[in-house]
């Protein structure tokens, strides 16, 4: 179901949860709200018209960031390793493992010359995945007992529209391997904006109040994600 607010198309989506959450997606600022199963849709509509501005200021942002360059995973390309760019070389084997490694700014990928590009850009994922595992486990462990947390189960998955997401009730967090391109300060915002959901689940006064008890520098990290071309 669609509804028009204006000159924005919202799209809505039925779930079985308790209440909306209203989400404004990159590229092109598509809206989407997602609403309990059984909610009328008139209870859609006047939430949407409370949520007004902040719809079109999120919009705003969206729609202002810079665009990502297109890559191909060809030599001569720039990749991003925690914030550093770095220059792609490809190195044509006919033996052995495909691999990647890190020298200096350079990201030196092994593979065959019939690698196809789905082929090269996953095999860099996989090495982004590796690197990102080690800070991640880093820094969520020393996030838990810096807040005196429980454990959590955490993982890593490629999400395009989020750096990340938090399950409280199961104490489930999920990280975007996207973390593997940006400066490692907003890797760690990222891990305390998720365990802070832990406590408070949305993004609402309690939860800006308590961001900046434990990361005072946090809104000036979230802008640097949000404006970033990593």
């Amino acid at each position: 179901m669609d509804i028009l607010m204006g000159d924005i198309t919202v799209t809505v989506e039925r779930k079985w949860i308790r209440s909306m959450r209203l989400a404004v997606y990159p590229p092109d600022g598509r809206v989407v709200l997602r609403m309990p199963m059984l909610m009328p849709e008139s209870r859609a509509r006047e939430f949407l018209t409370q949520k007004w501005s902040w719809i079109c200021r999120a919009r705003e942002r969206v729609l202002s960031r810079p665009a990502k360059p297109e890559r191909r995973y060809l030599s001569g390309e720039t990749h991003y390793v925690f914030g550093s760019p770095c220059t792609l070389q490809l190195e044509y084997v006919t033996s052995g493992a495909n691999s990647v490694r890190r020298e200096g700014d350079t990201l030196v990928m092994r593979c065959r010359a019939s690698a196809s590009e789905a082929n090269r850009e996953a095999l860099l994922y996989a090495w982004y995945r590796e690197v990102l595992r080690t800070e991640l486990d880093r820094l969520v462990a020393a996030w838990l007992v810096r807040l005196d947390e429980a454990p959590v189960t955490w993982s890593m998955r490629r999400m395009r529209s989020m750096w990340g997401n938090c399950r409280a009730r199961t104490r489930r967090v999920v990280f975007s391997v996207e973390l593997a391109r940006v400066p490692m300060a907003c890797v760690e915002y990222v891990v305390v904006h998720e365990l802070t959901h832990l406590v408070v689940q949305n993004h609402g006064p309690a939860f800006r109040a308590l961001m900046t008890r434990r990361l005072p520098e946090w809104q000036s990290l979230r802008r640097q994600l949000r404006t970033s071309g990593y």
